[in-house]
């Protein structure tokens, strides 16, 4: 849908440089909505372009951290115990921390371990350091949700026909505690984002 690609050379034309919003393309083909910038590229194009990177990495790094606390936290209510203590030790230890800081530091140690051998692997580095700095927000909630539902009676009915935890946890608790989970998930898209453009701005993101 954009009318023009900022990246090729052939489509840009110097002589389009610092147009106003509105203004017609030298050809005459299209209309630079949000004008051009110093060399000609329309601007609309380019945040077009910017922007698929951008929702890349906001959804992708999204699907995992609500993947990845959902299970965590199913699985520390659930089970109880022991396990409970140790997982939700470790989420309040990271929520000690802000994301980008924790993001900053999962990309680091990628970069340093696979120095000169990602081969462009730089966006799913940057996609799980995100994903990996918001999953225990789903985890506490899912925890939470978990902690009540599974004394309910459908829980209950469910062990009584012998069925094993797994199946009790994935196929009958977590469909009716992923509500809160999906509101978390819209937020941090957006949080996402801003991290990623913030890594970006740091240098350690994409360009």
């Amino acid at each position: 849908i954009v009318p023009q690609n900022p990246y090729d050379l052939a489509q840009v034309d110097i002589m389009d440089s610092r147009q106003a919003p509105g203004s017609l393309s030298s050809g005459g083909k299209y209309t630079h909505w949000l004008g051009t910038d110093g060399a000609g590229r329309d601007l609309v194009s380019a945040m077009l372009y910017g922007l698929r990177i951008s929702l890349a990495v906001g959804v992708m790094s999204g699907i995992i951290a609500m993947a990845l606390g959902s299970a965590i936290g199913l699985v520390a209510a659930y089970v109880g115990g022991r396990v409970e203590s140790i997982i939700m030790r470790i989420v309040d230890l990271q929520l000690s921390f802000p994301a980008i800081l924790v993001a900053l530091l999962i990309n680091g140690i990628a970069q340093t371990l696979f120095k000169g051998r990602l081969g462009g692997s730089e966006f799913w580095i940057l996609v799980l350091s995100i994903g990996l700095s918001f999953w225990v927000q789903y985890a506490r909630t899912v925890r939470g949700m978990t902690l009540v539902e599974k004394n309910k009676e459908y829980v209950q009915a469910a062990r009584l026909i012998g069925l094993g935890k797994t199946a009790i946890m994935f196929k009958h608790v977590l469909p009716n505690v992923l509500s809160p989970v999906l509101v978390i998930g819209t937020i941090n898209l957006a949080l996402a984002v801003i991290t990623e453009a913030t890594l970006s701005f740091l240098g350690v993101g994409l360009p």
